[in-house]
């Protein structure tokens, strides 16, 4: 956790101080360059950064490099963590409420369905700037809550070479990319090839990843073209939580049911066309078209069992059982009364049985098939989303000398998403009779009806934005901006209409402002800010939102009462003070939120449940940083916390919370999942020309299980890890570099969540009684690289 605020630099010994400038605030936009304007970058990578730091997954780049950034081990696979950004999260996951943005190359890169983010999706090596820009930017447009990610790749101007670059390491990892990129002055062209496979650490976790990048782009001296194309196909296994009663028998390495599996394919086209025309006027203009497909395939235990309502065996869902029954447990479903008398040949009258997708209602299984009920103890759930989007979006900026300098900046644009959603529970029977067995699952060729799912999505965001900065003296700079959105949300069930459907049809408008002001008198700079930013309720939110129908995310939506959306206001302060080897910085933030969106758990697993709007929350924190260069070391420190806290009551119902269901969040209450603290120190030494080694301990602290939002139970430890690196320049072209992660091999967990673990494990295990689940962190690993520049 190297990076220092505000410079464009994580590393503060790349920064020759001696050549700082006043910075001339311009307005932060998803169109323009970031060299100019740091008055709201977080933190920025360059290439020389991303190359020393050695890493396959952009996610966890971000947690090793930049400041107020941790991840979430959620799935255990090194491409699908949770980010998390001063309380806010970019997840690939449906069930968690976005609150930043990521942009390539000035286009949304957030998926239209959930607002998720595939880290998977772009090669690392790709990349020639990655800035992090702070605050609820409304210039950012949808769901810059806590911060904007803009990804900037190279081109055949900023790279002009032929590399090769191959990699191995522990678990079975093995890479190859190639790149290649050149210019003749006026055309430009980028080529990167990558392949990435690894075991993984965990039982029963492979990935591939296969990832083809280029950009072509021409220059002449009044404008600029770029045009960016991403290709990707990969598979890639999380297998999730493990309950903590099942490492002591079989380990960290262990998985509960299995498996998790999300294959991604993407295609992405956009071009950037900028036109200076004239000293004070310059135009860009960015059209894109998108698509890609996210295949899930996910193994789990059974919310069904064998009963008998009269026209024989068959399987019904379970639902609540008699208010006298000791162990009543509530598993999300309402309406279904489930009758475990399995002598009662006449059946119940609150018994509602499967209906198998292909075969008219009360078919019974024994009608079907000649498994016996009682054997379908597991479900095989997949999923499947096709994504089409396209858009286009300009802004012209411009230069006005009155009685002061004005940097003003006008823009707008429209972003369309065509969305096929659909998913399906297969009956399959469960791996799980003893300690050896795998707790896969094995489909049958039977589904369940009412866990069908067709739903198609229209999604049309409208923008207009209009930014002015105002020099107003050598040392004092303002800026106002505002941004207004209009959401249009259409959605079209294609199995059935009527009450109970799917269908409807959302808008949603919106005005956010900003303001801030600079001041900068040689060392010290220190700004000011306020600004204000939204997001409306994605799709799967609206299609997920009712407490009496909870749904198997990412497997079922049900009839859906509307969402608010959510606004945030964020107050920020910031301080830097650069002198010779010596850089200070800092900042304080408050975050307010109305109608935060979030996800309750409702059932047995932590996928079961619902979406809904929670009057307040807040997250406020500071932020410190130095950073110290001797003549071959350099030393760097940073510190940042933070108090994520619910600011209004509610009920959580967390069925599996180990105190029982329907807990009373009060206002006060800390938002589960977020640590509250996280300390870093590095070292980087140039031990000589050609050999640097690096060094980074850092702690992160405590946090709730997720399902604990009224903080009453145990939280999750805090952790330290340490890793160290080497990168040994042999040649002009030849080099070598050396990474060992979490060098002191700690135990620890990123994590917590709850769930029913005992109907799996019961029989193999006498001692499964927790409810606890958690999200183990990696074990000491070993990578290696070379490259060879030719």
């Amino acid at each position: 956790m190297c990076a220092i605020l505000p410079v464009t630099v994580a590393h503060a010994n790349k920064v020759n101080w001696e050549d700082q400038e006043l910075i001339e605030v311009v307005g932060q936009t998803p169109l323009s360059g970031y060299g100019v304007d740091n008055s709201q970058v977080n933190a920025s990578l360059n290439a020389d950064d991303l190359s020393l730091a050695n890493a396959n997954s952009l996610a966890r780049l971000l947690d090793s490099e930049l400041l107020s950034v941790s991840i979430n081990d959620v799935q255990n696979n090194p491409f699908q963590p949770d980010v998390q950004y001063r309380g806010f999260t970019a997840s690939p996951l449906l069930g968690l409420p976005q609150g930043l943005s990521v942009y390539l190359n000035g286009t949304r890169f957030n998926e239209p369905f959930g607002d998720t983010v595939n880290w998977d999706l772009l090669p690392m090596s790709a990349f020639d700037n990655v800035s992090l820009i702070s605050g609820a930017n409304p210039l950012f447009g949808q769901n810059t809550l806590g911060g904007a990610l803009s990804l900037r790749s190279k081109t055949g101007f900023s790279f002009t070479e032929n590399k090769l670059t191959l990699q191995g390491g522990s678990f079975g990892e093995k890479g190859a990319t190639l790149e290649s990129g050149g210019n003749n002055g006026e055309w430009g062209y980028y080529v990167n090839a990558s392949l990435y496979e690894e075991d993984g650490w965990r039982d029963f976790s492979p990935t591939e990843v296969k990832q083809l990048f280029g950009t072509l782009s021409r220059k002449t001296d009044d404008s600029s073209t770029q045009l960016t194309l991403a290709l990707a196909d990969n598979d890639l296994i999380g297998n999730g939580a493990i309950p903590v009663d099942l490492i002591p028998h079989e380990g960290r390495d262990a998985i509960y049911t299995r498996p998790d599996q999300t294959l991604t394919n993407l295609i992405f086209v956009s071009l950037a066309q900028e036109w200076e025309l004239n000293d004070n006027l310059q135009l860009a203009v960015n059209l894109y078209y998108r698509e890609n497909e996210i295949e899930t395939y996910n193994g789990d235990d059974s919310d069904y069992e064998e009963c008998d309502v009269g026209f024989g065996e068959t399987l019904c869902e379970e639902g609540e059982e008699d208010d006298d029954d000791d162990d009543d447990d509530f598993d999300g479903d309402d309406e279904v009364i489930v009758d475990d008398d399995d002598d009662d040949d006449d059946g119940d009258a609150d018994d509602i049985p499967v209906q198998f997708v292909g075969y008219l209602p009360n078919t019974a299984l024994e009608d079907i098939s000649d498994i016996d009920p009682d054997e379908l103890d597991g479900t095989a759930n997949t999923s499947l989303t096709k994504n089409r989007s396209y858009g286009a979006s300009f802004e012209l900026h411009g230069k006005a000398q009155r009685m002061h300098t004005h940097n003003w900046v006008f823009g707008g644009g429209i972003d369309r998403a065509n969305i096929d959603f659909n998913s399906a529970t297969e009956f399959a029977i469960l791996d799980n009779d003893t300690a050896e067995d795998t707790r896969g699952v094995t489909g049958v060729g039977l589904f369940d009806a009412g866990s069908e799912v067709f739903l198609r999505t229209d999604v049309t965001h409208y923008h207009l934005l209009l930014s002015d900065s105002v020099q107003l003296s050598e040392n004092w700079q303002v800026w106002a901006s505002g941004r207004f959105n209009r959401s249009e949300i259409k959605m079209m069930d294609q199995i059935e209409t009527g009450e109970g459907s799917l269908n409807g049809d959302h808008t949603f408008n919106r005005f956010n402002p900003a303001v801030g002001a600079q001041y900068q008198r040689d060392a010290l700079t220190v700004s000011a800010s306020y600004s204000q930013s939204s997001r409306t309720p994605s799709p799967a939110e609206l299609s997920c939102a009712d407490e009496d129908d909870p749904c198997k995310l990412p497997n079922g939506f049900v009839a859906d009462p509307p969402l608010e959306q959510v606004v945030t206001d964020t107050l920020e302060l910031r301080a830097s003070w650069i002198k010779d080897n010596l850089e200070l910085a800092g900042a304080i933030f408050h975050s307010n939120s109305k109608d935060d969106i979030i996800f309750q758990q409702a059932g047995d697993r932590p996928s079961v449940g619902y979406f809904v709007n929670v009057d307040k929350t807040r997250r406020q924190g500071a932020e410190f940083a130095a950073r110290y260069n001797f003549d071959t070391l350099s030393v760097g420190a940073s510190a940042s916390f933070l108090d994520a806290t619910f600011q209004s009551d509610y009920t959580a119902f967390s069925p599996q919370n180990p105190l029982g269901g329907n807990r009373q969040v009060q206002a006060g209450d800390t938002i589960p999942g977020q640590p509250d603290m996280q300390l870093g120190l590095d070292f980087d030494w140039q031990v000589m020309n050609n050999l640097l080694l690096d060094m980074s301990v850092s702690y992160t602290g405590g946090q709730y299980f997720r399902g604990d939002e009224a903080n009453e139970n145990r939280q999750l430890g805090g952790y330290t890890v340490v890793d160290v690196s080497a990168t040994w320049q042999l040649t002009e072209a030849l080099k070598l570099g050396l990474r060992v992660d979490n060098l002191l091999d700690k135990e620890y967990e990123t994590f917590g969540t709850y769930g029913e673990a005992d109907e799996v494990l019961e029989g193999i295990y006498d001692d499964i009684e927790s409810t606890e689940f958690v999200g183990v962190g990696a074990p000491r690993s070993i990578s290696a690289f070379v490259s060879l520049v030719f």
